[in-house]
């Protein structure tokens, strides 16, 4: 499976959204988020500027007990952090089908006597009528994705 470069958002100043658009059809997506926190920022996903109650999600914090959300107007990635955050997920595409998401993060946590934290994560859009060809990362924290916060996004299969 071959990869391409379908686009990608880096922020120069601070702020809350951090968007990639007009993204060409691909069945199979991934998606690197590098979160630079200035406070703390939570990070959320929607697909395609739809905000309705069609998300769900389940995830663990370092192996712990899954927490679920479901019926959600975004997928919750991660809550508050006051640490910077590199994230990517996989997504299948299929316009007709229901958007499966898999992905994980790891927490920066300063120096080598502190294990980094991590995350794993599954969710899906319920939408089965689009293609993914937006992605919107926002922050709804206190505070803001700092200067030279990115999203990439990379597809596969037409």
């Amino acid at each position: 499976m071959a990869w391409e470069k379908l686009g990608s958002t880096k922020l120069t100043v601070k702020g809350d959204t951090i968007t990639v658009d007009t993204l060409p059809e691909r069945n199979n997506l991934m998606v690197e988020i590098f979160a630079i926190n200035d406070n703390d920022i939570n990070i959320n996903i929607i697909f395609n500027n739809d905000a309705n109650t069609v998300y769900a999600r389940r995830r663990s914090n370092n192996g712990a007990a899954d927490s679920t959300d479901t019926s959600q107007p975004q997928l919750e990635v991660y809550g508050n952090t006051s640490q910077t955050r590199f994230q990517y997920f996989m997504i299948l595409n299929t316009s007709d089908q229901e958007k499966l998401v898999l992905g994980s993060n790891n927490q920066n946590t300063a120096g080598a006597s502190t294990a980094p934290d991590r995350t794993e994560w599954v969710g899906k859009w319920s939408n089965t009528s689009d293609a993914i060809t937006r992605i919107d990362v926002f922050n709804t924290g206190s505070g803001s994705y700092d200067v030279d916060s990115e999203v990439t996004v990379y597809g596969s299969g037409e």
